[in-house]
């Protein structure tokens, strides 16, 4: 037996044996559950722990958490241009001025966190794209 032999029989041991999800995991808080619902589409973690069980299994996942992403930096962009056209013309009616101070401030407000929206995720999405499952795996046993 070649140590290439050795490697792919292990390799496929750990594939076949499904590791249970961590009891630690298994009872989330209500804030826990709307904060995985928020970030990973669904209120509980199973589906993402047996996405790291197999590789068809983490591709549906990825690929459902960059369509969410996309959603999210699409959505983010439209209310920085919406945001943007606000803050930079002025009033077309008398008795709507959003050019005063608390519509303009609550404008720039809205411009900040839908920059900041874009980037976060943005930044997620570069990471989904770009990792493997084997890198989640360790990244998330540490």
């Amino acid at each position: 037996m070649t140590s290439t032999e050795l490697y792919l029989t292990a390799d496929l041991r750990a594939l076949t044996n499904e590791q249970p999800l961590p009891e630690a995991l298994r009872r989330a808080s209500l804030l826990m559950r709307v904060l995985s619902f928020l970030a990973l589409g669904r209120p509980d973690l199973d589906d993402h722990w047996k996405s790291l069980q197999s590789e068809e299994a983490f591709e549906t996942v990825r690929t459902r958490l960059c369509s969410i992403l996309t959603s999210t930096i699409t959505t983010a962009s439209v209310l920085l241009a919406t945001s943007g056209v606000f803050v930079t013309t002025g009033s077309p009616v008398a008795y709507f001025d959003y050019t005063s101070t608390a519509p303009h401030c609550l404008l720039f407000i809205s411009l900040m966190l839908a920059t900041i929206a874009m980037l976060t995720s943005a930044s997620s999405m570069i990471r989904w794209l770009h990792t493997d499952r084997h890198w989640t795996q360790e990244d998330n046993a540490k």
